[in-house]
């Protein structure tokens, strides 16, 4: 893997001006690095406050609006994770008795995972104190800065999905 670099105003190699980088890219440079930066911060404060990941908790919250499962595509496609990663997680929330994968009716080569009883149960529990979670996360926000944040994101990952074909 090759990394590019851009060089920064105010520095000349022999007779060659370097290229500045824009006010822009420099913006978005900020903005991609806080963005990972704040997930990382997520992961390891969820993990912290409860002893699940991220992921498995983003995973219980959308098997729970679909009592009936989902197909295992259409959950990584929701999630936006990877097909291998999904499996590692579905692994792990099998092995605690929260999910298990059904096989399709009529062809076997189709599951649909869903939530037992007790994946019910422990999102219910999991879903009440992210509640909290997220309001000290957000405290400092107005709803209003919420909401263009979610959208902003939104976008961003749509553009970003975009650039690989969908």
């Amino acid at each position: 893997m090759t990394l590019k670099t851009h060089a920064i105003e105010g520095s000349n190699e022999g007779n060659r001006p370097r290229k500045a980088a824009t006010s822009r890219d420099a913006l978005n440079n900020r903005l991609f690095f806080r963005l990972f930066q704040a997930a990382n911060i997520y992961e390891t404060q969820a993990m912290w406050a409860f002893s699940t990941s991220a992921v498995q908790g983003a995973m219980l919250g959308a098997l729970s609006r679909y009592p009936e499962g989902m197909p295992l595509a259409e959950l990584c496609a929701y999630l936006a994770v990877s097909r291998q990663n999904t499996h590692v997680v579905l692994r792990r929330l099998e092995g605690a008795g929260f999910v298990e994968r059904v096989e399709g009716v009529g062809d076997r080569r189709k599951r649909t995972v869903r939530l037992t009883e007790a994946g019910l149960e422990a999102w219910k529990d999991l879903r009440r104190r992210t509640v909290d979670f997220f309001r000290l996360g957000t405290r400092e926000l107005s709803s209003e800065e919420v909401e263009a944040c979610a959208e902003t994101l939104a976008r961003i990952g749509r553009a970003l999905k975009a650039m690989r074909g969908g």
